[in-house]
């Protein structure tokens, strides 16, 4: 039939500006990861940051809505009120007040310890991705090693076999 040659290689040739130097592509390998754990490591500090601030609005937020619904307790009447016909209350509109603002603090405190589990479990997942794709890119890396070297071998197998052709030729 044909030539065995591929000839997709000829069509273009490298050009010497390409680097199609095998050494020059795995330093720019390497550049590109220490940028992207670069990038990694300001992606998870931006994201504590915003944690720490988020929590730092909640706590703000928090305590004026406490000052807020302290003020209306402090401005309801300390007496048990009734409705006539009705018996009495079992609790003063204060003490109510006081109860609500005690139960939304419990309730704000398992919620805020949910939330800082929740962010820790996320970051425990993105770590665990970063691993599995660290290990993978090394797989990868030692596999095209391995078949670089064996490429190398091969060529050097050639090479004798001209060598030992041509030898016995002459």
């Amino acid at each position: 039939m044909g030539s065995k040659k591929n000839k997709a290689k000829d069509f273009f040739p490298p050009m010497p500006e390409w680097d199609w130097d095998a050494d020059a592509q795995k330093e720019k390998w390497e550049d590109f990861k220490s940028i992207m754990d670069k990038l990694w490591k300001q992606y998870t500090d931006m994201q504590k940051a915003a944690r720490k601030a988020w929590k730092e609005q909640w706590t703000v937020f928090f305590g004026q809505l406490m000052d807020m619904e302290q003020t209306v307790a402090d401005a309801l009447p300390d007496e048990k009120v009734s409705v006539p016909g009705m018996p009495a209350a079992p609790v003063s509109p204060k003490e109510a007040v006081e109860k609500v603002k005690e139960f939304q603090e419990k309730a704000n405190a398992q919620a805020v310890e949910q939330a800082d589990n929740m962010f820790d479990r996320r970051m425990q997942r993105q770590e665990q991705v970063k691993e599995i794709v660290t290990d993978a890119v090394a797989t990868v890396e030692t596999n095209l090693d391995a078949a670089q070297a064996a490429v190398e071998e091969k060529a050097e197998e050639k090479a004798e076999e001209k060598a030992t052709t041509k030898a016995k030729a002459k």
